[in-house]
């Protein structure tokens, strides 16, 4: 996706999460690999310990959204993004310590590589197709917005054909 796209959707995305009320964002990464999404797993004792997750995180102060998600997708999985190459939607949650965090998910192009995990924030990763999702647990909006990313109907080079989902 061109640069300037995808600045004119982060604009919109950061307005839309002020009108809402919503300080604290963060970013998911979707990395598709020979038809297979890539999720990680949380580890015990933090917050939702031992459910799988997009790779991602929070936002840091000044960077963008595109910045985040290159940066946690690297940090949280050794992978390097290629680019980013579409912006898949967003949805809201709450933790212990944040009442509204609005989660914002990408496709990104990754660069081969093995997975290597942070330890402190996940402990196993899978690479998992639509058979593989009901065995591993999820927070129900993670496993609504992986299940439209492993079932929705994909155009040639993988990415979903029609506008993103919310």
């Amino acid at each position: 996706m061109r640069p300037e796209a995808l600045a004119r959707i982060e604009q919109r995305l950061r307005a839309g999460a002020r009108r809402d009320g919503v300080t604290d964002l963060v970013v998911g990464v979707a990395v598709f690999r020979d038809g297979r999404l890539l999720v990680v797993r949380r580890v015990p004792g933090s917050d939702l310990g031992g459910m799988y997750e997009l790779p991602g995180g929070g936002v840091e102060a000044g960077e963008t959204l595109i910045e985040s998600a290159v940066r946690e997708l690297y940090e949280e999985t050794g992978l390097v993004a290629r680019c980013i190459t579409e912006f898949l939607g967003w949805f809201d949650y709450a933790t212990r310590t944040k009442p509204k965090v609005r989660k914002f998910s990408f496709l990104a192009d990754a660069e081969p590589g093995e997975i290597t995990l942070e330890p402190d924030e996940h402990d196993a990763y899978a690479w998992i197709d639509a058979d593989a999702l009901g065995t591993l647990p999820m927070a129900p909006d993670m496993r609504e917005a992986v299940d439209l990313l492993i079932t929705e109907e994909r155009g040639p080079a993988g990415i979903r054909s029609g506008p993103p989902n919310r």
